[in-house]
């Protein structure tokens, strides 16, 4: 399977692409007494791909309609989101900026070398002054006095980036081939669990945090989750949200020799490629809940593969 390319900054044409996304089953002694499919949008485009390009998409749209020219985000050096970003900008015609956690090394990670090949600048921030990037003042602070900027939060985790998440979730519901009973997905902030529940209906989404902040990951997947269903209106709630915590490994990026084995054998049964820092500890999760006796025999299970294929090379070598 070879990704196709996402070629204009077009609504219905975003929609036809992930329309066509292929799902893959996964046959494998990992997962016995249950049917899995993986959704492989890691195959939505060779660069902006998995849910980072749902939740670029309707940042991207307001930028362009806004009448903007640069974009301004930020991450670590290994962000999946800045390197989408950048590329996104690198193709759509804005300009980028990145707001990077920590001091500039003398050895950029592949991350970042990409990111200022696509044409994005790079502006190197300590690590207290980065708690601030939630701040409204923060981009002053910074002395950033772009023309017309347009900022994008931290893994796009905004109105417009849930909106994106939603509609992968209807996408889904719309082109799934089996009748899943459940769906699971990797998350981080909370945000695309919460959008793909919104569009997908009544199949429960289940998440598997990938660092240890399981809680807060729950608590802000709920306010998302009501805030789309309030068409963008934060109220709070106590609405209920399932999720399988344990299986961080260690927490965010760690990377240990058994989740290491599990993703080698994952590839070499499948022919999937997954990033070590979400989709393989996902799957790592389900096997060990399958294992647990946590998942009914006979279930038919969706995994969403969330791309970040670039990431590979910071764990991978």
């Amino acid at each position: 399977m070879t990704p196709r390319y996402l070629s204009s900054l077009d609504l219905n044409d975003f929609t036809q692409a992930a329309r066509e996304v292929p799902y893959q089953r996964i046959d494998s002694d990992l997962f016995p007494c249950v049917e899995v499919w993986i959704r492989r949008d890691d195959l939505l485009d060779p660069i902006i791909s998995g849910n980072k390009a749902y939740k670029l998409l309707f940042n991207l749209l307001e930028a362009r309609k806004q009448g903007v020219d640069t974009l301004i985000t930020c991450g670590g050096a290994w962000s999946n989101h800045i390197h989408a970003t950048a590329a996104a900008g690198c193709r759509f015609g804005f300009n980028t900026v990145g707001i990077i956690r920590g001091e500039r090394s003398p050895q950029l990670s592949a991350t970042l070398q990409d990111a200022e090949r696509f044409g994005m600048r790079l502006l190197f921030i300590t690590r207290q002054s980065y708690r601030r990037r939630d701040h409204p003042g923060f981009l002053k602070e910074l002395g950033i006095v772009e023309q017309c900027p347009f900022f994008i939060p931290e893994g796009g985790a905004n109105l417009a980036g849930a909106r994106g998440a939603q509609l992968l979730g209807q996408i889904i519901d719309n082109t799934c081939p089996v009748n899943a009973d459940q769906v699971w997905l990797a998350c981080g902030t909370g945000l695309t669990w919460a959008g793909v529940q919104c569009g997908i209906g009544k199949v429960p989404v289940i998440a598997v945090p990938i660092l240890k902040a399981a809680d807060s990951i729950r608590n802000a997947a709920i306010q998302w989750r009501v805030t789309l269903a309030n068409g963008g209106k934060q109220t709070s709630s106590r609405s209920t949200i399932d999720s399988r915590s344990g299986y961080h490994c260690g927490g965010y990026a760690k990377y240990p020799n058994y989740l290491h084995d599990f993703q080698q054998t994952v590839e070499r049964e499948t022919g999937i490629p997954l990033d070590p820092v979400y989709t393989a500890k996902l799957l790592y999760g389900l096997h060990r809940e399958i294992a647990l006796g946590h998942v009914p025999a006979g279930s038919k299970i969706l995994v969403l593969h969330s791309g970040g294929l670039q990431g590979r090379r910071g764990l991978l070598g």
